[in-house]
């Protein structure tokens, strides 16, 4: 099943955009690129409880729920989301996968301490309010030994809503400043997988082209990687101390 395949099941769909996104899987280009790096590492963990932290759309629970013994809460500020997201898991009967609305602290304080084996901050962590209290939360409800995984763009200037401006230094900093210890960072996205997610961008705009070229884009991005030395965002693992759940490097 294509990565976001479940998001045909969206309530307001008619027949042919389900049966295109069955097909083809979700249509956002850049996180499908975001999943390639962030799947093999998900999949080498193998957790058990995983909290998916500004879930969106909601693929990343849905990937993780296909596996019934994993239990996936996602938490995401945007209600009509939300809404979306719990109709497609009772369509398809995941019972292992909550969805929860509200403010991003008020939903974490929703959970007991050390309940989860991973946490996932994919492209959420420079529109927080307080990006230092969300983690220093995340942080206590997370098992020791726990991991967060984040994607976070590193590009020099703020982008609207946008409230903190990272770079290398400033993401060692936060982390390390609530006690997780960073294991790995990956510089993504370089000049040429941007100015595909540009062109991308720009014919998104109609939903007929689009549907037409979204698989060649697909086709066209196998030819790059998402790792870049270059790239102007990053990929990080950390995890909270204590008797580690599983290492990929092992």
């Amino acid at each position: 099943m294509a990565f976001g395949a479940e998001y045909a099941w969206r309530p307001t769909w008619g027949l042919w955009e389900r049966s295109y996104v069955r097909v083809f899987g979700l249509l956002d280009f850049p996180n499908r690129l975001r999943a390639r790096i962030i799947e093999p590492e998900l999949e080498a963990l193998h957790p058990q409880e995983v909290l998916d932290f500004g879930s969106g759309t909601g693929c990343y629970s849905f990937y993780l729920s296909r596996d019934p013994r994993v239990v996936v809460c996602g938490v995401e500020i945007d209600e009509v989301r939300v809404s979306e997201s719990r109709h497609i898991a009772k369509c398809l009967g995941r019972n292992n996968l909550k969805f929860y609305s509200g403010s991003s602290n008020g939903c974490l304080q929703k959970f007991p301490s050390e309940t989860f084996e991973v946490a996932l901050a994919i492209e959420i962590l420079q529109y927080l309010p307080d990006v230092r209290l969300t983690l220093e939360e995340i942080y206590r409800v997370l098992k020791p030994g726990g991991y967060i995984f984040g994607h976070i763009p590193v590009l020099g200037y703020l982008r609207p809503e946008e409230t903190t401006l990272f770079n290398d230094e400033k993401i060692q900093t936060i982390l390390s400043g609530t006690n997780f210890r960073l294991l790995k960072i990956i510089p993504t996205f370089g000049g040429a997988l941007q100015k595909l997610c540009a062109l991308y961008e720009l014919l998104s705009h109609s939903r007929m082209l689009m549907g037409m070229l979204f698989p060649f884009f697909l086709f066209a991005s196998t030819a790059l990687r998402v790792e870049n030395p270059k790239g102007q965002y990053r990929f990080f693992i950390a995890c909270k101390p204590g008797i580690e759940v599983k290492s990929n490097e092992d």
